[in-house]
């Protein structure tokens, strides 16, 4: 019977996990670069990939680039952006056609993506803990549902990890760390009473 509840318990745990996924990604759409005004402009496919618009001609080894064109490029790399050129007849650097903003504005969609998977993920995980403590007798779905939300807030924390910065990091694991303990102690107490209330009978 202990066997069939560990199997059910990591059954529970693994369609939970696949569950919150699927679940994000269905209510909650991912940024694409194709939802972007920059990316399109910038000719960006689907996965921010822009063909390659250099000209296949002979005299490209005998190309210079000018200082101007030069100092093009460092404010644009500054500002986050990418330089998109004007070419001449001989395949040759002529100009700076744009400075392309899509990556910049890509990644800071998928930051505020991240965020707010990371506070979905948290939210459920946490709620799905504590109902796991709550329906902890009835196993093996109390047990389950405790190690779905503890996967729950990890699959968040991993989400989010890049944005969270050193001391977000360190907060964050600490009061998971707390919140765990704090319920291994609860279960320990309690399963310490009931004992004792046995023997005492």
């Amino acid at each position: 019977m202990r066997f069939k509840n560990i199997i059910l318990g990591i059954g529970i745990f693994i369609v939970f996990m696949f569950l919150l996924h699927n679940g994000i990604r269905a209510f909650y759409d991912k940024p694409q670069y194709s939802d972007l005004e920059s990316c399109v402009a910038g000719g960006y496919g689907e996965f921010g990939y822009r063909p390659y618009a250099y000209p296949d001609k002979i005299g490209v080894d005998n190309c210079t680039v000018g200082k101007d064109i030069r100092d093009e490029e460092q404010r644009c790399a500054i500002a986050g952006g990418e330089v998109i050129y004007d070419y001449n007849d001989n395949g040759c650097i002529s100009g700076v056609k744009e400075c392309n903003y899509c990556t910049k504005e890509y990644n800071e969609a998928m930051k505020k993506y991240n965020k707010n998977v990371f506070i979905i993920a948290i939210i459920v995980g946490i709620i799905v803990l504590l109902v796991g403590y709550l329906v902890l007798s009835v196993e093996p779905v109390g047990s389950a549902l405790m190690a779905s939300g503890i996967g729950a807030i990890v699959y968040g924390t991993i989400a989010n990890w890049e944005n969270l910065g050193n001391i977000g990091r360190f907060l964050l694991l600490l009061l998971a760390l707390i919140l765990l303990i704090w319920i291994a102690l609860r279960i320990n107490k309690e399963s310490k009473k009931s004992k004792w209330m046995f023997w005492k009978k």
